[in-house]
């Protein structure tokens, strides 16, 4: 049996090249980076975290794009990857780099906020 980190490293470089160079959908903007492969134990199904830099108003659209092409990205992995079986993709929305700007934000605030009363 593979090693699953080696699987998930081989699997994450292959989607996200598929889809940079040959996904060809025209809701697919903005900048789109595969953070995280996550497959299961027996190599059936596999979460695909994707992270988007864009327009907040066309993200919705983005990862409709990015669902609706899954068979078609796995069946180009099926040419790539040297599994038996290609697992399953599941594509999720990574939003833990809006999470934590929106931490840096708060604390730059509150640091702020902090500098300011101990000018008072």
């Amino acid at each position: 049996m593979p090693n699953i980190d080696r699987v998930n490293s081989e699997l994450q470089k292959h989607i996200s090249e598929i889809i940079m160079h040959e996904l060809r959908d025209p809701r697919l903007c903005g900048i789109l980076t595969v953070i995280e492969v996550r497959t299961t134990n027996d190599l059936s199904y596999a979460r695909v975290h994707v992270s988007y830099y864009g327009d907040e108003d066309k993200r919705k659209a983005v990862f409709d794009a990015l669902k609706s092409s899954v068979n078609y990205i796995r069946r180009l992995l099926k040419t790539r990857v040297l599994l038996r079986n290609i697992p399953t993709l599941q594509i999720v929305e990574d939003t833990s780099a809006e999470y934590s700007v929106r931490i840096s934000k708060i604390i730059d605030e509150a640091t702020k906020n902090l500098k300011d009363d101990e000018n008072i």
